[in-house]
């Protein structure tokens, strides 16, 4: 018997203790600015930035080619997973992001179909 509750209580410390070790990941901040390429997207849009923005719990995203800057309508992040829409070239595209701590895959949805993309932050220099 007490032999029984010895074992029971070597193997509940270590569990506790490898718990300890083993990392939770944490969840990404997708606010910044986030380098894609697209390279099925017609020409123009099959590079450029990718900005997000967070106001209070309030997400904003916009799509930067060049100097171009087109605003996304509803916005929302949801574990790990972005999605917006864009009104570009007299249609309606929806972006749809997951992110990792590698950077995004995602896609974007419009009347001809589907294009992959992938995006990494970008690294401000201080």
């Amino acid at each position: 018997m007490k032999r029984t509750i010895f074992f029971s209580a070597i193997i509940l410390l270590l569990g506790f203790g490898i718990q300890s070790f083993t990392s939770v990941p944490a969840a990404v901040d997708p606010v910044g600015t986030w380098t894609y390429k697209a390279p099925t997207a017609p020409d123009g849009y099959d590079a450029g930035d990718i900005v997000i923005a967070k106001d209070k719990e309030v997400y904003t995203a916009a799509l930067k080619f060049g100097d171009y800057v087109v605003k996304g309508t509803s916005v929302k992040f949801e574990k790990d997973i972005l999605s917006f829409q864009v009104y570009l070239d007299g249609e309606y595209i929806s972006v749809k992001a997951a992110f990792t701590d590698k950077g995004i895959k995602g896609t974007a949805n419009y009347s001809m179909g589907e294009i992959p993309f992938t995006a990494v932050k970008k690294v401000v220099k201080k």
